[in-house]
């Protein structure tokens, strides 16, 4: 496959453009940088086919890691894959009629896939497949599960899933009773010889319209609903990380075991500088429509460092979050009108200046 490169230099501070119209950057400030990406499908690019570029895209929700450094992304059936050095690796459709609940990798090609299947009006069941995205191949992971919803892979082979109880994943084509009523979820695992556990049981009574998860280095699960965010230990400790009123829950765990989640009332409202680092006037408008705290009625993210909340002003209609260094990040911030990847670079540290 033939590289696509974008000629967006990371942490470069060239060209800046600030929603402030500030001309100096201070050593301060986080710089939010819009990304701008080949957007060609890959059948166009393999003949010959000139380049798409583009930095407001299409809405987003689901994303990860891709193991390398960079990320996967995936909505209504379009993938996208950026490396780490901003190349884009790979940009498809898939064909099947089908939702995507939730998307994990296991090495740059290989993922773990939660969807729904669609084939009549009212679905046909969820499932999780590991997918080879170089071959274009499916294989499904038999689980004992109602109806699941978002997954992580974690390096041990271990598979951690969103269970239903109540038949059909929230916003499901075909989910009749309306996404918006919550539905009672358990949290299950299967390890890598086919072990099936319970990590947080029906018993709980816990019910949401959405459901993210995450898992970190240790075993520990994160969870978070529409409502409040969580975490279960390896020896079923629950641990809570506050509440907040986002309708989409976003939830990303760092290498380095930091995590982005729902803004709360319990995070720190200083104000945080931040500059907005290139992007067309477009991507401008979007994080100025969207993005930007201060005139944004969406709600925005909180990093949690230490367990101490920072809010972070520039996260405000944020729809998903991925970790792509132990420091940097990228948020999918918008909607179906102009969506904008942005990647997150926080003020170096004294001894880097």
């Amino acid at each position: 496959m033939t590289h696509r490169r974008w000629m967006l230099v990371w942490g470069s501070v060239a060209l800046l453009v600030s929603l402030s119209a500030c001309s100096v950057i201070s050593p301060d400030s986080w710089l939010v940088a819009p990304i701008e990406f080949d957007n060609a499908l890959d059948d166009d690019a393999l003949d010959g086919g000139v380049d798409d570029r583009i930095d407001v895209t299409y809405s987003m929700a689901n994303i990860t890691a891709d193991t390398a450094g960079g990320f996967w992304t995936e909505s209504a059936g379009s993938w996208l894959h950026l490396d780490r050095n901003g190349d884009t690796r790979s940009r498809f459709n898939d064909e099947g009629f089908s939702t995507v609940h939730g998307i994990s990798a296991v090495s740059p090609t290989n993922l773990v896939v939660s969807r729904t299947d669609r084939v009549d009006a009212v679905g046909s069941g969820t499932g999780i497949f590991r997918f080879d995205t170089q071959a274009g191949t499916w294989t499904r992971v038999e689980v004992d599960a109602t109806s699941i919803g978002d997954v992580v892979a974690e390096v041990d082979g271990r598979i951690v899933f969103v269970d239903f109880l109540g038949g059909t994943v929230p916003g499901v084509f075909g989910d009749l009773s309306g996404s918006d009523q919550p539905k009672p979820f358990a949290i299950r695992a299967i390890d890598a010889s086919g072990r099936q556990t319970t990590v947080l049981g029906a018993e709980s009574g816990l019910a949401a319209t959405a459901v993210a998860i995450d898992a970190d280095s240790t075993g520990t699960v994160y969870i978070s609903t529409d409502r409040e965010a969580f975490t279960i230990s390896v020896d079923g400790t629950p641990t809570s990380l506050g509440t907040h009123s986002n309708r989409v829950p976003v939830l990303a765990v760092s290498p380095a075991g930091e995590v982005l989640v729902g803004s709360s009332t319990a995070a720190e409202t200083t104000d945080l500088a931040w500059t907005l680092v290139r992007g067309s006037s477009k991507a401008r408008d979007v994080m100025a429509d969207k993005g930007d705290c201060s005139r944004s009625a969406d709600g925005g993210l909180a990093i949690l460092q230490a367990g101490q909340p920072t809010g972070l002003p520039f996260s405000c209609g944020t729809k998903a979050a991925v970790w792509v260094t132990d420091t940097t990040f990228v948020l999918a911030i918008g909607d179906e009108a102009g969506t904008i990847l942005v990647r997150v670079t926080p003020p170096r540290s004294d001894s880097d200046r």
